[in-house]
């Protein structure tokens, strides 16, 4: 049975996550970066740090902090992260993702955006009603891997064809449009 729970774990976590705010925000900073490598590392390690979330404290945080505050943080995150981008569009220069700050803004952002998400969700009731939670873990970060790889990926071939300018209007516009979407109950 453990092989039937990886294999309902890459299957559920892949198909929602395909075309996700988190896929949509892994290419979204991929193309602001363009440092597809440091974007995916970025974005796995949150994805990883919230499916142990999920797998082990889930019900404890879902019991004892309001999702409404998480949600609203991670909106808050999305629009402050779109207004910085739409401001530093004038630049043609990549910003550098060499900054530990700049990689812990990428985490934080993946990482709050995740908290109370459908996936997270889904891996704490998968884990909760299976006896092999470790299998939930490793499905859920091979569906995240995939999805997002495909997202860094594709971040990093639009970014080659449009103006920095352009990239960096539209993913601020998206991170705005995201958050008042996440705060406003859409998404």
């Amino acid at each position: 049975m453990p092989i039937q729970t990886l294999i309902s774990s890459i299957g559920l976590v892949l198909l929602m996550e395909l075309g996700d705010k988190t896929m949509l925000t892994t290419i979204c900073l991929s193309a602001q970066y363009r440092r597809p490598g440091l974007v995916l590392l970025s974005t796995m390690i949150a994805l990883a740090t919230s499916s142990i979330i999920a797998v082990a404290v889930g019900f404890v945080l879902s019991t004892t902090l309001p999702i409404e505050i998480i949600t609203y943080v991670s909106g808050i995150l999305f629009i402050s992260l779109g207004i910085f981008t739409f401001v530093k569009a004038k630049s043609e220069v990549p910003d550098s993702c060499d900054n530990p700050g700049t990689l812990f803004g990428m985490f934080s952002l993946v990482l709050f955006s995740e908290l109370g998400d459908k996936s997270q969700i889904t891996i704490l009731a998968l884990a909760a009603q299976s006896s092999f939670a470790i299998m939930v873990f490793i499905g859920s970060i091979i569906a995240f891997l995939i999805v997002n790889s495909i997202g860094a990926i594709a971040g990093d071939r639009v970014s080659a064809h449009i103006p920095l300018k352009t990239v960096k209007r539209v993913v601020g516009l998206i991170f705005i449009l995201f958050g008042l979407f996440v705060v406003l109950g859409f998404l």
